[in-house]
């Protein structure tokens, strides 16, 4: 989908008008902004009447209207009030009766109060019954050390139901000014944003969204806001093979860009990627950090320095800091307590561990740098603006033989010769002033590769025996080999199931597991009762592809279709008839190409009479890892014509 990007920039306030403003918006704040949300706790006779969305027909709960104001206080924080108005469609919409709250807990940065809510039922002659959500029915969780959530569920929930509420956010300062998302999960009938812009402060917005919505935008100079307003937005949830949800979601996003200093002066906010590396350098929580000696660790360096091979001290730097550390879940672009600190502890964040990373790796005399990420789930990089937040964690880029490699010591899997999967076709940012800049991150040559091999036999009776070889390579081997180290059963059900039977975990062997130069061997043995009827045996062909569901049914797609790496699998199955069976009918053999020629799919078969047995052998060929929106009805009808062979079993007879 294409996205029309609107950039403004609200401009420097006059001090006669900032005078005005700031005192507007102190009698405001202390009036509060009950007055602004009119609808709270009303409901009109089409808000009743609504049996479903008018433009998403299969949409369970709908949001009728939500609408947020924010504006400062006399202590110049943000303050910003909700209101949220939402219709109950069927008895699948339950679940949208439960609300979390995010906030950021850390520091005391973020407060969430005045939590105000209500069930609205209606009965056929208009006549409201309103149930109260009560205060001990709220909640405040913590989430980890940097979020917490207010969590509340509303009572007397049916088929129908409106619920209302509302809520006030306070946080320290505009810092915290958060983009305005129009989309929601479920679609949105109404959204509307007001923002009161801080006087002497200068903020960029950005409006993305899809040409045929369209939008008011609405600067109020007088009293020093700016409004947005958007109607009838399908909802977005998470599509198969999508990036950030975030990137396709209808919004406006804020960026502080300056702000005054006197009359007449101004500061500019990183106006260029090169001024955001002087800035990083000079950061104590980052800059500060390169080039400090990581206590304990000359004797491993002594060690590393007098390997010949730059690629294997590489390795050994790796997977030492990798093996020697723990990371605690949190993604960081800051080092905050110091990279010793964390080394000492063993423990510490993303950016602890990968700036450790890149100390060790140019001690044992090898070219790295940090490198700001935004990793897949986060979102992507709009190059034009300078802006760090756009990035939500730290890599090493260590450039050997004129080969960049991208590390992640908090990934205890990944070999360093693979780009992690998280990053791949991401913009990356390097940190350094000579080497320094924005980076495409893509893969050309490693793919997600698989050889599957099937020896099977069938037995008089219709029972099902062999044995079963995957050879797993490069994204397909550290796949695996997660998922296998995560859960077993899981992994077996995932992978190995035959005509519904799962493999047991006692006839499965695992080789190569902590050799990341080898594939990783799956070896197992099984035996199944055919579907049969009382002539004829049914054997699927399509046996641990990895294909088992299409992934691509629904009729629109919004976002942009990123398997990440290639993929190229091949499965080769010999069958060995029993004397008493016959091949009933041969499938045919297919080749099947879009039009760029980038996806193949090959089915192959033959029937050797004088053993009576069958040989069959299925290629899957991805050759792109990465396809526009608007290629999906082409991917579509691809993946909609290759499950179609592939649920042709081998249909096998029974003589008489």
């Amino acid at each position: 989908m294409l996205h029309l990007l609107l950039e403004h920039s609200l401009p420097l306030t006059a001090m006669k008008t900032i005078i005005l403003v700031l005192l507007f918006a102190l009698f405001m704040n202390l009036a509060g902004f009950a007055q602004q949300f009119p609808e709270y706790g009303l409901l009109t006779k089409e808000e009743i009447s609504l049996k479903e969305c008018a433009f998403d027909k299969e949409a369970d709960a709908v949001v009728l209207i939500h609408e947020a104001i924010s504006n400062y206080d006399d202590q110049r924080r943000l303050v910003t009030y909700h209101h949220v108005k939402l219709k109950i469609l069927t008895s699948k919409g339950f679940p949208s009766a439960s609300v979390v709250l995010p906030f950021y807990r850390q520091n005391e940065f973020e407060t969430i109060d005045q939590v105000d809510g209500m069930t609205l039922n209606s009965s056929e002659n208009f006549q409201v019954e309103k149930s109260k959500l009560e205060r001990k029915s709220i909640f405040t969780q913590t989430e980890n050390e940097r979020i917490g959530k207010v969590v509340f569920t509303f009572p007397a929930i049916q088929a129908g139901s409106i619920i209302n509420y509302k809520y006030r956010s306070t946080m320290k300062h505009y810092g915290g000014l958060e983009d305005w998302n129009f989309q929601e999960r479920l679609p949105v009938l109404k959204s509307k944003y007001k923002l009161f812009i801080l006087p002497n402060v200068e903020f960029a917005y950005r409006v993305n969204k899809s040409p045929e919505l369209p939008i008011v935008v609405k600067k109020v100079a007088s009293e020093g806001s700016v409004n947005f307003e958007m109607q009838s937005i399908p909802g977005l949830g998470n599509e198969p093979y999508m990036d950030s949800r975030n990137d396709y979601l209808q919004k406006v996003t804020f960026q502080l860009s300056g702000f005054a200093m006197g009359t007449q002066n101004s500061k500019k906010y990183m106006t260029s990627w090169d001024e955001a590396i002087r800035e990083l350098l000079n950061t104590k929580e980052f800059g500060s950090q390169l080039g400090k000696n990581i206590p304990g660790t000359e004797e491993f360096l002594n060690k590393v320095r007098a390997i010949a091979s730059p690629e294997e001290k590489m390795k050994s730097v790796f997977n030492y800091v990798r093996s020697g550390m723990n990371w605690n879940g949190l993604y960081s672009k800051y080092s905050v307590d110091g990279v010793k600190d964390a080394w000492e502890k063993k423990t510490g964040n993303s950016a602890d561990i990968n700036l450790i990373l890149t100390n060790l790796l140019k001690d044992a005399g090898l070219e790295a740098y940090p490198m700001l990420v935004s990793e897949r789930f986060h979102g992507k990089v709009n190059i034009s603006y300078p802006f760090l937040d756009q990035f939500n964690s730290v890599f090493v880029c260590a450039n050997i033989n004129n080969r960049k490699y991208y590390l992640d010591a908090t990934d205890k899997t990944i070999p360093t010769h693979l780009t992690p999967v998280d990053i791949l076709n991401t913009t990356a940012f390097v940190v350094n002033r000579k080497a320094g800049g924005l980076v495409n991150i893509t893969n050309d040559t490693a793919k997600y590769k698989e050889s599957i091999s099937l020896a099977l036999k069938l037995a008089g009776n219709g029972l099902l025996s062999g044995e079963v070889t995957v050879a797993s390579y490069d994204y397909a081997r550290i796949s695996k080999l997660e998922e296998y180290k995560t859960d077993r059963n899981i992994f077996l059900n995932k992978h190995f199931k035959i005509d519904g039977a799962v493999i047991s975990p006692a006839d499965l062997q695992l080789s190569n597991i902590d050799n990341d130069s080898l594939p990783l061997k799956q070896h197992a043995k099984f035996s199944t009762n055919l579907n049969t009827t009382e002539d004829f045996s049914f054997l699927p062909l399509n046996l641990f592809t990895g294909f088992g569901v299409n992934p691509f049914l629904s009729e629109h797609r919004f976002s942009n279709i990123n398997f990440g790496y290639g993929r190229s699998i091949i499965v080769n199955l010999y069958l060995q008839l029993p004397a008493n069976y016959v091949l009933d009918e041969l499938p045919k053999s297919i080749k099947l190409t879009n039009p760029e020629q980038d996806i193949a799919f090959i089915r192959q078969l033959s029937f050797d009479k004088e053993s009576n047995s069958v040989s069959c052998m299925l290629l899957f060929d991805f050759k792109k890892s990465l396809y526009e929106a608007d290629m999906y009805p082409v991917i579509k009808e691809m993946y909609q014509k290759i499950f179609t062979y592939l649920s042709e079993p081998l249909v096998l007879k029974k003589k008489a």
